[in-house]
């Protein structure tokens, strides 16, 4: 995927890419995010965790919880008071392993900008269970696009009135894939496309030689 990437950087970016998707009405600003990483071998138990820290806590407004992957765990509060609080009482531990929090900033990944995105590029498909969509800094979703036309790389996005942004798709399982224009329907090695682009340089060099 990284290839991918790399190599649509170099193209300019589509009417559809270029297009500006708001994203202020998904912003939660009254949310507060700690991220915990569990320094343990075996795979947290997000239940688990969550019947563990909530007596321990104690915080005045509810939180959820949600598995980012790796060992690392979204707390999503409703107060910064409660945030405070909990890194106020820091080191903490669970099962007698050393849980690390930090400050992370969740209030623009969360289901409603996932779905939003989703749906500027296609038809977006609801989870069975939305936290599955979650990672540490990424949100994963699943979209039936039109493969008619090329994949999107990615859209340019507006967080608040002064904060505009870029967000990079990345697909997995992909098949055949054009670098030069995006589509699916062939290769590199077949686009009209990147066959011109490469003739072009050398015919010039050759009218050159013969000079």
């Amino acid at each position: 995927m990284e290839e991918i990437t790399q190599n649509w950087k170099k193209l300019s970016l589509t009417e559809e890419e270029g297009r500006n998707l708001d994203l202020t009405k998904n912003k939660r600003a009254s949310r507060f995010v700690l991220a915990a990483i569990f320094f343990m071998r075996h795979t947290v138990n997000i239940e688990a965790v969550a019947r563990t820290f909530c007596p321990l806590w104690r915080t005045r407004r509810e939180f959820e919880v949600n598995d980012a992957g790796n060992n690392i765990v979204l707390f999503d509060f409703e107060l910064e008071a409660d945030v405070e609080k909990v890194l106020l009482g820091e080191p903490w531990s669970y099962d007698r392993h050393l849980v690390v929090l930090e400050r992370y900033d969740g209030s623009t990944l969360n289901f409603e900008t996932a779905q939003s995105l989703g749906e500027s590029i296609g038809v977006f498909m609801n989870p069975r269970d939305p936290s599955e969509m979650r990672g540490c800094n990424f949100m994963k979703v699943r979209v039936a696009v039109d493969i008619s036309k090329p994949l999107c790389r990615g859209r340019r996005v507006t967080w608040d009135q002064d904060s505009d942004g870029w967000i990079a798709f990345k697909y997995e399982r992909l098949s055949n894939l054009c670098y030069w224009c995006g589509l699916m329907s062939h290769d590199d090695k077949d686009c009209l496309i990147g066959i011109q682009s490469t003739i072009a340089p050398f015919r010039g060099s050759v009218i050159w030689g013969m000079a």
